[in-house]
């Protein structure tokens, strides 16, 4: 174990302080940490230095040797002073279970000033499947998760808030493919949780998910596999009918149906009438889709603009429409080179004649007639190709102007930034800085510093900077959107996540 890492009985003065900011109940967590409440649509955000602690939930990786996604927690501090992680780690309990298994092992993690961190779960409690609660005294530290196996790897940041309700855009349970959901509940009072599925035959809600008991201060894994099995395309809505919880989900193909990757990260609990997703290929040999979900009992009408890179296509792509039927998930083609099960029509749309081969882009979604969903992105490469995998991203619904993205080594993997400026009628100046070694060095080679309105910018990092491990800060003139994404060089391994924002705002309705 790292000599940065303390068992907490022999740290109680230190601890004292970090204990005292955690809440007994955090119902109220995004106002006690400095969350507005109009940025509710967040599930990863930094509440800023105005904020005295910030509190987030790590729930998707498994601890035992030979498991498919070896978990491990990462905290970033871009601050001039150091910060002190408390670290919960909660083994997972079996389902039916009326109290845990096991109490959570407490660590304490510390990270230097503009410096980085990692803790291996597995150094700290051995389980099938793990969680951990990091409590950190400081508003400006930004916690991620990774998660590694033969498969692939991922690495998304924490969760920061918990909700009754948790919704899965895109999954699948083909005979290739591992559906698991996390449900981490480090709270006082049991949750008790229902899963609906939607699938190519309409609604399943399984006997033995209408009442899942989650006990406080535990973790308890569902294998969706099992439960509703074979269909290539599944979404899914986790709803608390007694307290609340942190869903997560992992996503696992093993090879046997040529798509082998690892995907893992929080659901999304609030719906929204507009979404951006900042990365997109350039690659012939990639899938990707734009999976939009439903929850409601109305249909959504949604317009999807997809917006090229290349100079004088710009807005050329007149949006494409999109009816998205009440509890139903669709999915937009935009390539499908890569394997990744796509569900029959009528719940799935291609746009892939539309797009110029070799062309990068970006994608807003804005549902026009009031009707919230929630959208995913996919991306998948088979695993024949290099770098083979899979990822799945949230899309965004809030901007900033200081954005921190931490996790970005990965036994040598490329590391791309993205940088989408939403504005109609703005140029964003952007800056972007390695934090390594307790320091903050700006890329000098960033060329350009400016994205043009309705623009995108790429950055190359590791190209730029010297490799180890470090955070990369990204400072912007006006509110943009930022997302990470990691390519290993060899074997197989595709990341992708948003960036966490620090101080987010949602973004503008009139944008697009």
């Amino acid at each position: 174990m790292s000599s940065q890492v303390m068992r907490w009985p022999l740290v109680v003065v230190a601890l004292a302080t970090v204990i005292g900011l955690a809440v007994a109940d955090r119902g109220d967590d995004e106002q006690e940490f400095g969350l507005a409440r109009t940025t509710q649509a967040v599930v990863s955000a930094a509440p800023g230095p105005n904020a005295r602690a910030g509190v987030w939930y790590c729930s998707e990786g498994t601890s035992l040797p030979g498991e498919f996604a070896d978990h491990s927690v990462i905290v970033a501090n871009p601050t001039e002073i150091a910060v002190a992680a408390a670290v919960s780690v909660f083994p997972s309990t079996p389902v039916g279970s009326v109290r845990p298994s096991a109490g959570p092992e407490k660590v304490l993690l510390n990270v230097p000033a503009r410096s980085q961190a990692t803790l291996r779960l597995a150094e700290v409690v051995e389980s099938q499947y793990t969680a951990a609660l990091v409590e950190v005294d400081s508003g400006s530290a930004v916690v991620e998760q990774r998660v590694q196996g033969p498969t692939g790897i991922d690495v998304v940041p924490c969760a920061t808030r918990s909700s009754v309700v948790w919704n899965f855009a895109a999954g699948s349970t083909r005979r290739d493919a591992r559906l698991i959901f996390t449900l981490f509940n480090p709270f006082p009072d049991r949750a008790v949780v229902k899963f609906t599925f939607s699938t190519d035959e309409g609604i399943r809600e399984p006997q033995a998910l209408r009442g899942v008991l989650v006990p406080a201060g535990s973790l308890v894994v569902v294998n969706a596999t099992d439960l509703v099995p074979r269909f290539s395309s599944v979404a899914t809505t986790v709803e608390t009918q007694a307290g609340r919880v942190v869903a997560g989900r992992l996503q696992l193909f093993d090879g046997t149906e040529g798509l082998e990757g690892l995907t893992a990260g929080p659901g999304i609990p609030e719906p929204q009438t507009q979404w951006v997703f900042p990365t997109g290929p350039a690659d012939a040999k990639v899938a990707e889709h734009i999976v939009l979900y439903n929850p409601s009992d109305r249909a959504a009408a949604a317009d999807v603009s997809i917006r090229m890179d290349a100079s004088g296509i710009g807005d050329a792509l007149a949006p494409f429409e999109v009816s998205v039927p009440s509890q139903q998930r669709v999915v937009l083609v935009l390539g499908n080179q890569g394997g990744y099960p796509v569900p029959p029509a009528p719940f799935s749309y291609s746009a892939a004649d539309l797009l110029p081969e070799g062309a990068g882009f970006w994608v807003a979604v804005q549902v026009y007639n009031g009707v919230p969903i929630v959208a995913e992105r996919v991306v998948a490469a088979l695993a024949a190709e290099s770098p083979a995998g899979v990822a799945t991203t949230a899309g965004t619904s809030v901007t900033a102007m200081r954005h921190l993205v931490a996790g970005n080594t990965a036994d040598g993997a490329g590391v791309v930034l993205v940088v989408v400026n939403p504005s109609a009628d703005s140029i964003a100046r952007i800056t972007v800085s390695q934090v390594a070694d307790g320091r903050i060095t700006p890329v000098d080679q960033l060329d350009p510093r400016e994205v043009a309105p309705h623009s995108r910018l790429v950055v190359p990092v590791d190209r730029l900077i010297d490799g180890g491990s470090y955070a990369l800060l990204v400072e912007a003139s006006q509110p943009v959107v930022v997302s990470r994404s990691l390519l290993t060089r060899n074997g197989t391994g595709t990341a992708s996540a948003n960036s966490v924002p620090i101080d987010p705002i949602l973004l503008d309705p009139s944008a697009f």
